[in-house]
């Protein structure tokens, strides 16, 4: 069951009305669910009644749970228990496009990220963590401890994933889908991040929460392949892709070695080859027209490289709480990537913490804060993270910048070094 698991709230993205008696009835058994009824009699009635459902009409349903206010959440805890009930009774999402089966697409290169990832999970993690289930000496947990650090590389892939192919999801209305998916993304980061402050020092201690670990990171393989994959070849175009395929070096990839047609050079070489062919110009556009600013002007080029040589990352985003701009420095804290632009902020930050940038745009908005800070250590790095209200002369709100900056060389600066030194 757990490999199926989330299947159901992935297709709550599904805009179209199917069939308003079925999707009552259809709410009606998902929510005797929700109400602690046993996912065994929850089957029954569904088989009884439905035998089968098209995914359009499971996702009316769950779409129309969430209007009626159940929260995001509760889709997400109980989506092993959707998964049960509707495992092998649902028909295919959309109709592939068989992009992922060309070498060097994005999508095939993030399936074979995931075949990748399945072969390191069956001869190296899988026989760690057996050998330590048997037996936890401290030499077999030190074994599994560099199996689970090895296994913390797939944070490029969920990086990519969330920051590169959700923003279209969002663009074509698939909203629920992604934050769901963002959320358990961070489960599997705190169960990493627990197991290795916890291995090898805590031993049979951690088994369970190993044990959780693996059990999701191959339930989002599974999700990525067979529900996640359909929704992006069905939502995304060309010029999308050739988006994904060209900001994707700048994140990274990761269990891609030996994967055929899935390795960096083959992502470049599809890209290169399939720029070449849309009759595309990336060179800078230089009009000569100047941006005037009441205090100066600069040339569109000398104001985006004075922008992209500052030591921060900038972003600003628009009073209609949608990305308008970022800065493409060299030496980026956190990845962005143009399929950013447009975005609502929103669905810019994982789930977890959500909440506060929404409350700190609404304090922003009412006037009430004009700027906030925030910093975290992570590894030698001291990251600082500030936000600023942007307003009128007249004190309009217009935007918030947000300016992050890793300064923990700054933090060590003692005494003076002036222009006369």
């Amino acid at each position: 069951m757990n490999s199926y698991a989330g299947f159901s709230f992935f297709y709550v993205y599904v805009g179209a009305w199917y069939g308003p008696k079925k999707t009552e009835q259809l709410k009606e058994i998902l929510g005797k669910l929700h109400s602690g009824a046993t996912p065994e009699s929850v089957k029954e009635e569904f088989l009884r009644e439905f035998g089968s459902v098209r995914a359009e009409d499971l996702a009316a349903a769950e779409k129309k749970l969430m209007e009626e206010g159940m929260k995001l959440e509760q889709v997400q805890k109980l989506c092993d228990v959707h998964a049960f009930v509707f495992e092998g009774n649902l028909q295919p999402v959309g109709k592939s496009k068989q992009a992922d089966s060309i070498p060097g697409h994005p999508a095939f290169v993030f399936k074979g990220e995931n075949s990748g990832l399945k072969a390191f999970l069956a001869k190296e993690f899988e026989p760690a963590l057996g050998a330590f289930t048997k037996d936890s000496s401290e030499k077999n947990a030190t074994k599994l401890h560099q199996a689970v650090k090895s296994l913390s590389k797939v944070h490029v892939h969920y990086l990519r994933k969330e920051n590169l192919l959700f923003p279209y999801l969002e663009k074509a209305g698939i909203t629920a889908p992604p934050k769901v998916m963002w959320g358990v993304d961070d489960e599997i980061r705190a169960l990493w991040k627990g197991v290795l402050a916890d291995l090898p020092s805590k031993g049979e201690a951690v088994l369970s929460a190993v044990e959780k670990l693996l059990e999701q990171v191959k339930s989002m393989i599974t999700k990525e392949d067979t529900i996640l994959m359909p929704m992006l070849l069905e939502n995304l175009d060309a010029d999308a892709w050739l988006t994904v395929a060209r900001d994707s070096a700048d994140i990274g990839y990761c269990f891609n070695g030996g994967i055929e047609g899935a390795s960096p050079s083959d992502a470049l070489s599809w890209y290169r080859w399939n720029f070449s062919m849309s009759g595309k110009d990336e060179t800078f556009e230089q009009t000569g027209d100047k941006v005037t600013l009441p205090s100066g002007s600069f040339t569109l080029e000398e104001l985006t490289c004075m922008l992209n040589s500052m030591p921060a990352d900038i972003t600003f985003v628009g009073k209609d709480d949608t990305v308008r701009y970022f800065s493409e420095g060299k030496e980026r804290v956190f990845p962005r990537t143009r399929s950013i632009i447009g975005r609502e902020v929103a669905h810019c930050h994982p789930p977890k913490s959500l909440h506060v940038v929404e409350k700190l745009v609404e304090d922003f908005k009412a006037g009430v804060k004009d700027e906030e800070s925030f910093w975290l250590q992570r590894g030698s790095q001291f990251v600082l993270i500030r936000y600023y209200a942007v307003r009128s002369e007249g004190g309009d709100y217009l935007g918030v910048m947000e300016v992050t900056e890793e300064i923990s060389a700054l933090r060590s600066l003692e005494g003076n070094k002036l222009l006369a030194d």
